[in-house]
């Protein structure tokens, strides 16, 4: 009886296989990988060839112990954000092949306002560092809470505590020539780190110390308003038909290696060999739409989706069309 039952088990397996293989096979094209840009949320001016970023800090009051603590803890995460930002901003293509200088700049307005620097600090900064545009971290205010106390698990004495920054960071981007202020943004955030114990729970101990946790706000301020900055790379999917012929075969093993353009050349040979076979030239002029894409070339991306309309019109062309478009209207905010 069980034979009989894994016999029938067996049976429905292989056909769910044979199912699953033949509906895989008749799909014309193959799924691939590749990375595009991802727009900025803020603008930032065209153009520039060389940025600087500034720390703007404050000293604190002499010989008050509260205003002084609290300068330095600021201190530490503006360091922190701005180095963060530098090294953050290398990874994306708009900044990969720049230097960017990091300076300090102590304000002496008060703190509780956030006002822009005058033009002439701002001119000094980049005739300092021969930029031409500075991005300007103009405050930083970390607001700690701690607290600490103990209570009862149900069999010992237990202790729980917690250290919590209130972190606000301001940002702006200064064009020395348009003498505009661009990229505005205040940063806000709550981090906390908390631990139970069955001993007294202390910062510096279970709890990081206050400027570790500091150099953890300033990292999470710079990281954040770099994406907001700058393009970055996100990975997308792309198809394309790799059946029909042996060079749309001898194609797909090309694109497995990264080698786009000896996969055109393939593609461009069904286009010239098997002109008899519109649905597969239409195919072909698809991959080299694709090809163009990954080389950057929108334009001839284009031309050649039209191309296989003209031959036939394949499904897979009508929304390939959309993220053409959607992506040539991306590089030009770029």
């Amino acid at each position: 009886m069980n034979l009989h039952i894994s016999n029938i088990r067996l049976y429905f397996l292989l056909c769910f296989l044979f199912v699953s293989i033949a509906f895989t096979s008749c799909i014309p094209y193959k799924p691939i990988g590749i990375q595009t840009l991802k727009p900025a949320e803020l603008s930032l001016p065209k153009n520039f060839s060389q940025p600087v970023i500034v720390a703007g800090l404050y000293k604190g009051i002499k010989g008050v112990e509260e205003s002084m603590a609290q300068a330095a803890i600021d201190s530490t995460a503006a360091l922190e954000a701005v180095l963060v930002l530098t090294e953050t901003l290398y990874q994306s293509p708009l900044f990969a092949e720049t230097e960017i200088p990091v300076v300090i700049n102590y304000r002496e307005d008060t703190s509780k306002t956030i006002i822009a620097y005058d033009w002439t600090t701002i001119d000094s900064i980049a005739n300092d560092n021969n930029a031409d545009l500075v991005i300007s971290l103009e405050y930083m205010k970390l607001t700690p809470d701690v607290d600490s106390y103990s209570y009862w698990d149900g069999s010992l004495n237990a202790y729980y505590g917690y250290l919590t920054y209130k972190v606000y960071a301001y940002w702006r981007v200064y064009d020395p020539y348009t003498r505009k202020i661009n990229a505005a943004y205040l940063y806000r955030d709550t981090l906390t780190w908390e631990k139970y114990d069955y001993t007294s729970v202390k910062v510096g101990y279970q709890l990081p110390g206050f400027f570790s946790a500091a150099s953890y706000c300033g990292y999470a301020a710079g990281v954040d308003y770099a994406g907001m900055i700058a393009p970055s790379w996100m990975d997308e999917k792309r198809v394309y038909f790799a059946k029909g012929s042996k060079e749309m075969r001898k194609a797909q093993g090309f694109v497995k290696e990264n080698m786009w353009f000896d996969a055109a050349s393939q593609w461009q040979q069904v286009i010239k060999t098997d002109s008899s076979k519109p649905k597969l030239c239409a195919q072909a002029a698809f991959n080299l739409a694709l090809a163009n894409e990954i080389s950057g070339n929108f334009d001839v991306a284009k031309e050649w989706l039209n191309k296989s309309e003209e031959y036939y019109k394949i499904p897979e062309i009508e929304w390939y069309r959309k993220i053409l478009d959607y992506r040539i209207r991306v590089m030009d905010k770029l």
